[in-house]
């Protein structure tokens, strides 16, 4: 009892904090208050004047307590902007964080949009739109937040993701593709101008077409040249090549559903195309949503389908298997998504989050009582935008049913299960087996695969040959012929009726495709990655003055080792991207500094790629390109967080409290340092102390952001630790082998604060312990803090 009485006292006894974590600013259940404060005492007129331009005026922005110095804020929407009344100030607002203060960023991101739900009371058809449209394809993610100008209340705002390099980077592999609008530039609206139409040659006639927000629109000048010109014989060998078929029909689906057509289905604008430069095809998805869930319960899944302005249909729909690819998608979101059962409580949820600040909103455009009737009834919104809006719940209800009788969405299919692939890790000279399991009515089943370039197809069987068992048992597979080294193949499964309905697994098809990654052979190396920082906004500058991403190596034995020669790469597919120069030397337990900017002209130590701070892969190839000696995959970085090992060459990998670059990770005597799980977002919870771990010293502990007015506990151990919590995003980062726990009771503010005593005892100098706090609410979901390592001084 007295050990351990000792070793509690000494265990709380910790100092430093690592700042608090919140949710990624797009959480859908994250509501923050956004502040913006003008300097300029006629800002408003400022904002006016310039909406034509769309020149920004400066202002600080404040968001969870911490000022971004310098936004750049201006008016943004079309319709949203023009059609308000005179007197309205529910204006739409775009904020760019990096307009005047180069990298800066909120929660990693630098391009924000919040809008004033124009012909929405309810403020929830466009949040409702993006979350289906995200279950099924690509699109922006989206919550809600209050603003307020220079300290006046300007209500609830619909908070959209802008579809930039960040957005990009969370879908795709690479965010480095072209990125165009589907909205004129200049001239008329004139429908198909920028619904992917054949407008000649001249590039110029696209680039006034759509809005460019990166390429020279030669690449889309292609794409319609080949989806309007091309031979119909030649159209399903070549369009793939350039045109994802597949998220085009989600995307399209989706939009009809929600009776979404100011989009391309209807008035062909209001959407986006990604190229992607990896596979090389256009993605299309959706943008400026806010008129779904308010059209006709009728609305035919064939809307618009055999409409020559609308070429992406009525190019491709004449194609069988390609107009039932398009009814399949269309089936699974009607099924799966659009249902008062899952969409109801989403609204009661959300609807109830916001009530209270759309109630006090006096900017609102439409009134509290439209805001409360318009969930289950239609109101007149008296020529603000529209005139009758349907209510939420008997549109939904309404197309629900009429959907789930259509006779082109009832037809018998297949049902698909049990995807997989194995072995799980394959080598480069294994043969590699995918298997499916399929309900009787399938006639046919096919393996959709590609690691570059277009989905490719290719038979299944079931007839105890070709991996899948027994022949006629349901199962059905194919064997893939041994790969090459670093390759990563993306895979689905279809299954066709003997009429031709199809269904996939996934069911989004090409959307979370399973994945085989042919593994490298791997070698042993005491150099190591060892830390990195993706977004380093100002932890170090590199000898130019510029703060860029950084990799650290270190070379974990007591002799020096020569590290020219060896590669480093952010795609282990390209194995030999970035050759070590020559002569470089990582001296015994010490580390090298590598930039990652892509600018080798200023010296020897500057990658040719840079880190992805929405995540990617970070690998050490030996000198021979072809042996993996270390590698690490990781997910959105927040800036100036460095993701490092715990323990230098060793394990596990967490996000440090504190960048260490060039220098050691670990306590190089007695003190204290803090870190959380790689998903820095997921650990609420804060745990820090006053005071230094000295023996005969009196510190304090808090915990702190965590649910009000609940038990917790600290839990203590003598060993770190990564464990994931099952049922939970959290991680244990204290060793479990050796632990036990202190009861805490956390007050109206979701903190506790305990002031302990470390015993007077030399023999705890130089003892290391680990903390973390966790708590659970009265839902019974659990809360977790960062950790905390102390080494007790003297």
């Amino acid at each position: 009892m007295k050990s351990t009485t000792i070793v509690v006292a000494v265990a709380l006894a910790i100092g430093g904090s690592l700042s608090a974590q919140t949710a990624d600013f797009y959480d859908p259940n994250a509501y923050r208050d956004v502040h913006l404060t003008f300097s300029q005492p006629n800002y408003w007129t400022l904002l006016m004047n310039n909406y034509q331009s769309q020149t920004e005026i400066p202002a600080d922005m404040t968001v969870d307590g911490v000022t971004y110095p310098d936004v750049g804020v201006r008016f943004r929407g079309n319709t949203s902007f023009s059609q308000l009344p005179n007197n309205s100030e529910k204006r739409s607002f775009n904020i760019r964080t990096d307009s005047y203060v180069s990298g800066q960023d909120l929660y990693g991101y630098q391009n924000l949009n919040l809008n004033n739900g124009f012909h929405d009371p309810t403020f929830l058809r466009e949040f409702l739109t993006y979350m289906i449209c995200r279950w099924h394809g690509v699109a922006p993610r989206c919550n809600f937040v209050r603003v307020f100008l220079n300290g006046q209340y300007w209500g609830v705002y619909i908070n959209v993701q802008q579809p930039n390099k960040d957005m990009m980077r969370q879908w795709f592999r690479s965010d480095d593709g072209n990125r165009y609008r589907g909205f004129p530039t200049t001239g008329s609206f004139q429908n198909g101008r920028c619904a992917m139409t054949w407008l000649g040659s001249n590039v110029n006639s696209y680039m006034s077409a759509y809005q460019p927000k990166e390429g020279d629109g030669t690449d889309l000048m292609q794409l319609c040249d080949v989806l309007n010109n091309t031979p119909t014989g030649q159209l399903q060998s070549l369009l793939p090549d350039i045109f994802s078929v597949d998220q085009f029909y989600r995307y399209a689906a989706c939009m009809n559903i929600v009776t979404q057509t100011d989009s391309y289905i209807g008035s062909g604008k209001d959407h986006f195309l990604y190229h992607d430069n990896v596979h090389g095809a256009f993605h299309v998805f959706p943008f400026d949503v806010n008129e779904a869930f308010a059209g006709n319960t009728t609305l035919s899944p064939t809307y618009n389908t055999t409409n020559t302005s609308k070429p992406a249909f009525s190019e491709t729909l004449p194609f069988s298997d390609w107009n039932a690819r398009y009814l399949a998608h269309y089936r699974t979101i009607a099924e799966d998504s659009f249902t008062w059962a899952t969409l109801g409580p989403i609204i009661t949820l959300y609807h109830g989050m916001i009530e209270a600040d759309v109630v006090a909103d006096t900017k609102k455009i439409y009134s509290t009582q439209q805001f409360y009737n318009n969930v289950t009834a239609t109101v007149n919104l008296g020529g603000l935008g529209g005139n009758n809006v349907p209510g939420l719940q008997p549109l939904i209800q309404g197309r629900e049913a009429w959907l789930a009788g259509h006779p082109l969405l009832t037809a018998p299919r297949a049902t698909l299960t049990n995807l997989q692939h194995t072995p799980a890790n394959p080598s480069p000279n294994q043969t590699v087996t995918v298997t499916v399991d399929a309900t009787s009515e399938a006639s046919t089943v096919s393996l959709w695969r590609r690691s570059d370039g277009p989905f490719t197809k290719t038979p299944m069987f079931d007839d105890g040959q070709h991996g899948d068992g027994a022949a006629g048992d349901g199962t059905w597979g194919v064997m893939l012929p041994a790969m090459a080294p670093g390759l990563l193949l993306d895979y689905y499964a279809e299954a066709s009726t003997n009429t031709g309905t199809l269904t996939f697994e996934p069911k989004t098809a090409e959307l979370n495709a399973a994945t085989i990654l042919i593994e490298w052979p791997t070698g042993t190396s005491p150099v190591k990655l060892n830390e990195f920082v993706a977004k380093n906004n100002a932890v170090i500058a590199d000898p130019s003055g510029e703060f860029e991403d950084y990799l650290e190596l270190y070379n974990d034995s007591a002799q020096a080792m020569a590290i020219g020669g060896m590669f480093l790469t952010d795609n282990l597919t390209n194995p030999d991207k970035w050759d070590i120069p020559s002569g470089e030397i990582i001296p015994a337990f010490g580390t090298k500094l590598i930039w990652c900017d892509e600018d080798g002209s200023q010296g020897p130590l500057h990658a040719n790629f840079k880190l992805s701070s929405g995540g990617e892969e970070v690998a050490l190839f030996a000198a021979d390109g072809v042996t993996l000696l270390d590698r690490f995959t990781f997910g959105l970085q927040l800036a100036d967080v460095a993701t490092g090992r715990l323990i230098d060459g060793g394990a596990p990998w967490v996000c440090l409290g504190q960048p260490s670059p060039d220098t050691p990770n670990e306590l190089s005597g007695c003190g204290t340092r803090t870190f959380t799980a790689l998903d820095p977002l997921t650990h609420v919870m804060t745990l820090s102390v006053s005071g230094a771990p000295q023996i005969g010293a009196s510190p304090t502990v808090s915990v702190g952001n965590g649910p009000i007015n609940v038990a917790a506990s600290l839990f203590v151990s003598p060993d770190s630790g990564y464990l994931a919590v099952p049922g939970t995003d959290l991680t244990a980062l204290i060793g479990l082998s050796s632990w036990f726990s202190v009861p805490l009771g956390l007050d109206a503010t979701g903190g506790v604060t305990l002031p302990m005593v470390i015993p007077n005892s030399p023999s705890l100098v130089g003892m290391s312990f680990y903390l973390q706090a966790a708590a659970w609410d009265g839902l019974g979901f659990m809360y977790g803090s960062n950790a905390l390592e102390a080494v007790i001084c003297q």
